[in-house]
């Protein structure tokens, strides 16, 4: 029929818990975005139809899902457009019947160990038999979740303009998300991490619901492989995993002269003061202590990050630079006094704190 075509082949590395099924889907997925960006396609259609959203909802409830998973499978998701979704496989039987087009049935599709399977032959299909408008019944509970889905997600979407987002930590403050419910906290966490189209299991929503519910000051949950879930004293702080965020390099460098830059991450000391000292970046312990700059005496770093208001996540992070194992830098928030630049000061040695690069 002179239509281009691309295969490729794919080897069979699984992700850890994952079937062959899922594996199947993922590298499938993987190879039609590549297909689309070889054709320069706008979409790529797939052949879902009305059962194949049935079968999801049914599955999804014995998951034990939230009102997400009663949307079934989406008409659109990016690139993927389902033109088939509201038609019942019945409906595209018989007009493959009546117009005598050929097909090809994948045997596979008969294994009821797998659970789509089982669903599709020993539930939905026997109880069709009994229910001509099954199928339609749900379409109608699937839209009607849609619409509802929808709704709640534009109000948290208004909702999350009110916090404080930068540099891959959300701030989300107590009093202002006091009034809503548990299912709601989770919802607008699920919504500021980018997940509000995913649908969870009941056990994941109920685990991060209860922990919202008795989280103690200074615990966290990790909500995926990216993000990362912190109980502050007066707010919930969401962080990011970001390549090198988690890991620095010191850089020192000898500068001609005192320049004070805007960048809290990079100070210059009195060279001559380190000249000779075993230079050491690390995290903060407890015991640890300096003499903070334009301070006489000496104060505990946990006394200074509690003053400097730093959340406990920050906090479990913060980086020091020692001299001979005495603290002369708070990396990011305050230089020691012992290393100050003075009048008499005539070499300029600047310390730099940058991402680890990785490969």
């Amino acid at each position: 029929m002179k239509i281009p075509l691309i295969t490729y082949k794919a080897n069979f590395v699984q992700n850890k818990n994952e079937s062959m099924e899922m594996w199947a889907r993922r590298t499938r997925q993987h190879y039609f975005e590549l297909a689309r960006k070889n054709f320069q396609c706008d979409f790529i259609f797939t052949g879902h139809h009305l059962n194949d959203k049935v079968e999801t909802i049914i599955m999804n409830l014995d998951n034990g899902c939230s009102i997400e998973g009663l949307r079934g499978i989406p008409k659109k998701n990016k690139y993927i457009l389902r033109p088939l979704i509201d038609i019942k496989r019945k409906d595209i039987e018989s007009y493959i019947e009546n117009n005598n087009l050929p097909f090809v049935e994948d045997l596979s599709n008969y294994d009821t160990l797998i659970k789509r399977n089982l669903v599709r032959h020993q539930v939905l299909k026997r109880w069709e038999e009994q229910s001509t408008n099954l199928v339609l019944r749900f379409n109608k509970l699937s839209k009607k979740a849609e619409f509802v889905v929808k709704k709640m997600n534009s109000f948290i979407k208004k909702l999350s303009t009110r916090f404080n987002i930068q540099d891959n930590v959300i701030e989300i403050n107590d009093n202002e998300i006091n009034f809503l419910s548990l299912n709601q906290k989770v919802r607008l966490i699920k919504y500021l991490i980018g997940s509000e189209k995913i649908s969870w299991r009941y056990n994941r929503w109920n685990s991060l619901e209860q922990w919202i519910n008795n989280a103690k000051i200074g615990s966290n949950i990790k909500i995926n492989s990216n993000w990362k879930l912190l109980r502050d004293r007066s707010k919930f702080i969401l962080k990011k995993y970001v390549l090198g965020s988690d890991g620095f390099n010191l850089v020192i460098n000898e500068v001609n002269e005192y320049d004070k830059s805007n960048n809290s991450f990079s100070e210059i000391i009195d060279g001559s003061l380190i000249e000779g000292k075993k230079i050491k970046l690390r995290k903060w312990k407890n015991g640890d202590f300096f003499q903070p700059l334009g301070m006489v005496g000496k104060k505990k770093i946990s006394d200074f990050l509690i003053d400097e208001k730093i959340d406990f996540f920050t906090k479990q992070n913060q980086m020091v630079v020692t001299a001979n194992n005495k603290i002369i830098w708070v990396c990011g928030h305050r230089l020691s006094d012992i290393v100050k630049v003075h009048d008499k000061t005539s070499k300029f040695m600047e310390l730099s704190l940058v991402p680890e690069l990785k490969d």
